[in-house]
C-alpha cells in the first residue's frame, strides 16, 4: 500500500520550484510514495489542454494509481477541491473541468469535496493549494486513508462541453482541440468514427489532404501533391484521434492554426 504511485500533471514548469514543494509535502507524509511526473509543461491556465493530456496518459499506470492534476486559474476562489475514485484510479485536483475527458471514460465509484482540514497543511496559502491541500491529500491516500475521510460526497464534477464532430451528409465537421509541442494538430475526430469509411479528403482552411497515413514517416509520400499542401498529412495519433502533421515539421506553423479552428472530412 505504501508504495502506491502518485502522478503529477501541472502547468508549474520547473523554473520556480513549485513542483519541488509539492513533491516535498508528499514525501514528508509518505517517504515511500513513488512519484511520477506526467508533465509540468501544460500551457499556463490551459485547463482543457490539461484535461486532454491527462486523458491520454493516466490509464497506462497500474490500478490504484493516484493522479494529482493541477492547472488552477481559479485558485483561492469558490471552486471546490475534489477527490474522485473510479474503479481503477484516484484523481485529485480542482473542480474546474480538469477531469472532463476522464470523467466520461471512467466508471465512477465516489466523488468527494475535500474539506477535512485534518489532511491539509497546518498553514494554508490562498494561492498554492497544490502544495497545501492536494499534495497532502494524495499522500494520505497513498497511505490507505479512505476517500470518505476527506470530506462529504458530491454528485458530480464540473465538466467542459467537449466538442463533438457533426455529421452533415457525406461530411463530418469538427475542430482542432489540441496542439502538441511538435506542432501536430489533434482534431476531435475519434478513430472509431472513421473505421470502414472511405475518405475523399480532409480539409483545414484551404488545405486539402488525400487519405490517412500510417505514420509520420509516410506523410511526405501520401499527402496531396498540391504545392500548398505538400508535406502536410493526416494520421491517427497515439491519442486515438485524427491529427494533422508535417513530417519533421510543424503543421501549426504551416497552417497558422490554433485550437478551435474548424476541420472537415469529406467521404466518398
Amino acid at each position: 500500500m505504501k508504495k502506491r504511485i502518485i502522478t503529477l500533471l501541472t502547468d508549474f514548469g520547473t523554473k520556480d520550484g513549485y513542483i519541488g514543494a509539492v513533491k516535498g509535502v508528499i514525501k514528508r507524509i509518505n517517504p515511500q510514495a513513488e512519484i511520477v511526473d506526467i508533465t509540468h509543461d501544460i500551457d499556463s491556465f490551459d485547463v482543457l489542454g490539461a484535461s486532454f493530456a491527462l486523458n491520454n496518459f493516466y490509464r497506462y499506470f497500474p490500478k490504484g494509481t493516484i493522479h494529482l492534476a493541477v492547472v488552477d486559474p481559479g485558485v483561492g476562489s469558490q471552486r471546490q477541491p475534489m477527490l474522485i475514485k473510479t474503479k481503477d484510479f484516484f484523481f485529485v485536483g480542482p473542480d474546474n473541468g480538469i477531469f472532463s475527458f476522464t470523467y466520461e471514460r471512467e466508471d465512477l465509484a465516489n466523488i468527494v469535496v475535500i474539506s477535512n482540514k485534518k489532511y491539509f497543511l497546518a498553514e494554508l496559502s490562498s494561492t498554492f493549494q497544490a502544495r497545501d491541500i492536494f499534495a497532502p491529500v494524495a499522500a494520505y491516500l497513498s497511505l490507505g486513508v479512505k476517500t470518505d475521510e476527506f470530506g462529504l460526497p458530491a454528485k458530480e464534477c464540473m465538466k467542459f462541453i467537449i466538442p463533438r464532430p457533426e455529421s452533415k451528409g457525406k461530411s463530418l465537421k469538427g475542430q482542432i482541440i489540441h496542439i502538441d509541442r511538435f506542432g501536430n494538430l489533434i482534431t476531435n475526430f475519434p478513430a472509431g468514427l472513421l473505421e470502414k469509411k472511405k475518405i475523399a479528403e480532409i480539409r483545414v482552411g484551404k488545405r486539402r489532404i488525400k487519405g490517412i497515413s500510417l505514420s509520420y514517416f509516410e506523410i511526405k509520400e501520401t499527402c496531396s501533391e498540391g504545392s500548398e499542401s505538400k508535406g502536410l498529412g493526416a494520421l491517427i495519433g497515439s491519442s486515438g484521434f485524427l491529427e494533422l502533421a508535417v513530417n519533421k515539421g510543424s503543421a501549426q506553423n504551416l497552417l497558422k492554426a490554433k485550437i478551435g479552428d474548424p476541420a472537415r472530412i469529406n467521404f466518398k
